[in-house]
């Protein structure tokens, strides 16, 4: 082979290579949000690892004052989000519904980064969501978690 082919395909290979090999790390720096939805409950989680659900009705929310007693929050809830380590899980109040994509959100067994039977589990970043047949979730992030059941908001 020619000494200026094979310099140059050395060339080729050593770019291609150190494209790639600095390519990679910012995109895995810079991760998009994920959404999903579990029943009518549409969630995402952003890159920060801040996670914020939309509910297609006002539910109760209670927060834990010594151990499982909740105090109530003032009024039904319509966004419940983890954004600051030392804040709990909060209501928020946003314009529109910032943690829906427009014509809705996957189902969460379509992004699930683990599934059985009965659970499925989508992770991304340092946020963790459980979903449950029976419809109950859970998500922790920052430190914080917050839970759906059929009577409520929980936040912890």
């Amino acid at each position: 082979m020619n000494p200026s082919v094979t310099r140059a395909a050395g060339l080729f290979t050593a770019t291609a290579a150190a494209f790639l090999a600095f390519a990679t790390p910012a995109q895995a720096d810079s991760p998009t949000p994920v959404y999903f939805r579990v029943g009518n409950f549409n969630r995402s989680i952003a890159p920060d690892e801040t996670v914020g659900c939309d509910l297609p009705q006002p539910l109760p929310m209670d927060f834990p004052i010594l151990g499982e007693f909740g105090l109530p929050w003032l009024g039904p809830v319509r966004h419940v989000v983890i954004d600051l380590p030392w804040l709990p899980a909060h209501p928020t109040y946003p314009p529109g519904t910032p943690f829906t994509l427009p014509g809705g959100n996957p189902d969460i067994s379509e992004v699930a980064t683990s599934q059985s039977m009965n659970q499925k589990t989508i992770t991304h970043g340092g946020t963790t969501c459980l979903a449950v047949f029976m419809g109950e979730v859970t998500c922790t992030a920052k430190g914080h978690s917050f839970v759906f059941t059929v009577y409520g908001i929980h936040a912890h």
